[in-house]
């Protein structure tokens, strides 16, 4: 049985919603934390960077970082239909946007979330949370005036619709955004509505897309 580490408002939701759609049974261990930091020894010798979330794979070896996690799990576990075919156009695609939700949209998260950890001068936090919103913001737009519908990859749901919308319930001004990004609040809406992930974002306390459905 898989063992997922998980804590409210963290990435942990995209392999969880891996586990969710494919009907895997697993066991969610809830990790602690004071004011946004890990703070739970049995979970630090778990993630040398201390850093939310972890799969515990069923032989026992150990994963860290969401997106290895749940490509991992979707090698592992076809029936979640969680990625177009392997060696498509489609999967492809699904690959270019989750790099791009990854490397531009989440890391500004982290710099604007975090600030103080990406510079040594207590006096340059606000040019490096300045520097993530207009990132931030320009990672969304290629988002929104390249997709069309109803899912990120055109007809079908992935991955990558889950880190969408994770992504945007993290965003500092998640209102502002879906109000100017209708494909974007679109597929939000899709992902809010799904059976068997939507729930996840109440149970990882992300209410920004409530309003959707």
């Amino acid at each position: 049985m898989y063992t997922l580490y998980w804590s409210a408002r963290t990435s942990a939701i995209a392999p969880d919603a891996v586990l969710s759609e494919a009907g895997a049974e697993f066991i969610r261990k809830e990790v602690k934390r004071t004011d946004g930091r890990v703070d739970d020894p049995a979970f630090e010798k778990i993630s040398p960077m201390k850093q939310i979330p972890a799969l515990v794979l069923p032989n026992g070896t150990v994963l860290c970082e969401s997106l290895a996690m749940s490509l991992a799990l979707i090698e592992r576990l076809p029936e979640a239909g969680m990625l177009p075919s392997v060696g498509s156009d489609e999967r492809a695609l699904a690959y270019r946007w989750l790099m791009h939700i990854q490397c531009n949209i989440y890391e500004s998260d982290l710099r604007h979330s975090y600030a103080d950890r990406y510079t040594t001068d207590p006096d340059g936090v606000y040019g490096v949370r300045a520097a993530a919103e207009e990132r931030w913001d320009r990672a969304f737009q290629v988002i929104e005036d390249e997709i069309g519908g109803p899912w990120m990859l055109g007809g079908d749901f992935s991955l990558t619709d889950v880190y969408l919308a994770a992504t945007v319930c993290w965003h500092y001004d998640t209102p502002a955004l879906l109000a100017r990004s209708p494909n974007i609040a679109r597929i939000c809406a899709h992902v809010r509505g799904r059976d068997k992930t939507g729930p996840l974002f109440e149970l990882y306390q992300m209410p920004e897309l409530d309003g959707l459905i």
